[in-house]
């Protein structure tokens, strides 16, 4: 074994050894190890030790309970990180079959509902920026808590369960935190008291060890350039080489090739200020410096298109024409309020036209490397036999129906299926949306309010069904026999279409795949045109193929009557709907007037929700 010397001359066997003997004593004490594999060279240093532990403790007949190894896939991650992330898990998941060693590996995700696409093209939802990230004066990353942090804690929490049944103790995670990365990560280190030797509980109550919390980059980067080679391993290696080179070659191309660390013995290192975090990340600024950097090589370039969508949506999160300005509440009074809020339908159905594009170019570009790489245009290397794979896809099937399901409930929905109609546009026809340069970006205004328009319970001047379909009431019982009902009831005794539930908003992957690409042909794109968009959101439903959360159905029939109420409006004053912002403005009363109304009122609200705000954020796969 090759031992290298470096830094502060200290020996990275030494160190390593110790933070190894650190985790074996801790599994010794009856605890399963959390080992949390973000793809950055910190967590696969941890992840490495980690493993080495728990291989030795194995080969030595120590009786162990369950350890797990997690990562965090937001939907939207870095499509590079990615498929290194999945590359370097599967190199892990052979390695401990090989050793039979007792670990699981789990992949953690946001809800479907939360999910990025299907929260922002969906519902509308603004995308997280810096000035929409502030509380009370601090910035809070809640897109980070809800899709990575949530996740993780209630993953370890199931774990510590089935841990303290079988009689161990509950398990520890292990970080991958230092003191050197900078000087605020140093201090919140210090405040929450970790330590590289024993484990800390944290104010969140949870057990945690920094096995390398005192190590430098340059130690960091040393541990693993031992991986590179087998000449160097310093133990047998749960990642292939061609994992820790690559995990470099990330580094490098997101810091514009000039990268100070060279793998191997020797070489100059210095720290990196490369991220990887989420592809349509604006809190990371008016650039994303390291996707920048990343699409200038050939290897990343076929992410260029996504990195242009995320500058277009920076360039837009300020337009207010791209804003929807009727309320999603109704007021005590019976009143909506006239203002710009979430992004408007039309706003949406660019963001969907523009990122399906980009999925589609993405699987024409990977069949074109393909055959240059078969026909010998391209040299045959490891590197470009994973290009050959598709890289991303950033609107799967379920979150396609999902998207759809949302957009369906729309007032400007102009028919049934619109997400799916795109679809089968881009797909099947060809089309192709470029993604248009914004020369001059919205700047931050103030929101302008146009007052309030009273809209009573959704049944001032039009009726209201909402997800009602007398249609499907008598056709269910010849075409679902096998059903107690034809219809369903909300939880407000509402009566509504047929549905089933999922603890969460769920789509039946299998369903949607066979509906959206085998069903849903040239006929059935034409047909929907004359239908509404509620009775595709209806279908969804009385099909079962998209299932509602537990106990949230009059919440769902809420935003189909809401839609409905204003596309009925639009009828019953024989307008345009182009011209219904203008009447809802001319209409609206001040928010004096409404005040004294207010006053005067007894009705309840009826709030619309955040539907992350009332189903688990997450999912497990």
């Amino acid at each position: 074994m090759q031992t290298v010397q470096f830094g502060l001359g200290q020996d990275i066997t030494d160190i390593s050894e110790a933070a190894i003997e650190t985790l074996i004593a801790l599994i010794k004490r009856g605890h399963g190890l959390a080992l949390l594999c973000s793809g950055g060279k910190d967590s696969s240093c941890v992840t490495i030790l980690g493993l080495e532990a728990i291989r030795r403790a194995t080969a030595a007949g120590i009786v162990q309970s369950q350890h797990y190894l997690s990562t965090s896939e937001t939907t939207i991650e870095n499509p590079s990180m990615v498929q290194h992330v999945l590359r370097f898990l599967n190199d892990i998941e052979n390695y401990c079959a090989l050793h039979n060693m007792p670990i699981d590996i789990h992949i953690t995700q946001p809800s479907l509902a939360s999910q990025f696409v299907v929260s922002t093209i969906g519902r509308g939802t603004l995308v997280r920026t810096v000035q929409n990230s502030v509380k009370d004066g601090a910035s809070k990353r809640q897109c980070s808590d809800d899709w990575k942090v949530q996740p993780q804690i209630r993953l370890k929490k199931k774990i510590a369960q089935d841990a303290l049944s079988k009689g161990f103790r509950e398990p520890i995670s292990v970080l991958g935190t230092r003191f050197a990365e900078n000087t605020t990560r140093a201090g919140n280190m210090t405040a929450r008291g970790e330590r590289s030797d024993v484990a800390t509980r944290g104010a969140n109550g949870d057990l945690t060890v920094s096995v390398i919390a005192k190590w430098s980059t340059d130690e960091v980067w040393t541990f693993l350039s031992q991986f590179t080679d087998e000449s160097m391993y310093p133990f047998p290696s749960p990642a292939s080489a061609r994992s820790i080179i690559r995990l470099h070659e990330l580094y490098r191309d997101a810091s514009d090739g000039v990268f100070g660390v060279v793998l191997g013995d020797g070489g100059t290192k210095k720290a990196c200020g490369a991220r990887h975090g989420c592809t349509f990340c604006l809190i990371a600024g008016e650039q994303d410096k390291s996707m920048e950097s990343m699409v200038r090589e050939p290897q990343h370039a076929h992410m260029a298109g996504l990195n242009r969508y995320r500058n277009y949506l920076a360039a837009t999160q300020w337009d207010l024409n791209a804003r929807e300005i009727v309320g999603r509440t109704i007021s005590k009074a019976g009143y909506v309020r006239i203002q710009p809020d979430v992004y408007s339908f039309e706003h949406r159905m660019r963001l969907l036209r523009y990122l399906l594009t980009l999925d589609a170019i993405e699987v024409d570009r990977a069949e074109v490397h393909e055959a240059k790489l078969w026909s010998g245009l391209i040299p045959d290397t490891e590197a470009n036999r994973e290009l050959c794979e598709i890289q991303f896809e950033m609107i799967n099937l379920q979150q396609l129906v999902a998207i759809d399901f949302q957009l369906g409930m729309h007032q400007y929905c102009p028919h049934a299926h619109p997400a799916n109609s795109v679809w089968y546009e881009i797909r099947t026809l060809g089309r192709r949306y470029d993604i248009p340069d914004v020369p001059v970006p919205a700047v931050k205004q103030p929101i302008p309010s146009y007052g309030w328009y009273e809209v009573g319970q959704f049944d001032k001047m039009v009726p209201t069904e909402g997800l009602r379909d007398y249609a499907n009431e008598l056709w269910n019982p010849y075409l679902h026999s096998d059903r107690v009902s034809a219809y369903a009831q909300t939880t407000d005794a509402e009566r509504v279409t047929y549905f089933e539930e999922e603890d969460q908003l769920a789509v039946d992957a299998e369903l949607a795949c066979s509906f959206v690409t085998c069903t849903f042909d040239a006929t059935y794109h034409q047909q929907v045109q004359s239908f509404t968009g509620l009775e595709g959101v209806r279908f969804w439903l009385n099909e079962a193929i998209l299932k509602l959360p537990k106990g949230m159905s009059a919440k769902y029939q809420y935003m189909a009557k809401r839609g409905e109420y204003f596309s009925n409006l639009v009828d019953r004053l024989n307008i345009a709907s182009t011209d219904l912002e203008n009447y809802l403005k001319a209409n609206s009363i001040t928010d004096a007037a409404h005040q004294a109304l207010l006053e005067k009122a007894s009705a309840n609200s009826y709030p619309l929700l955040s539907l992350s705000d009332d189903e688990p954020a997450f999912v497990v796969v």
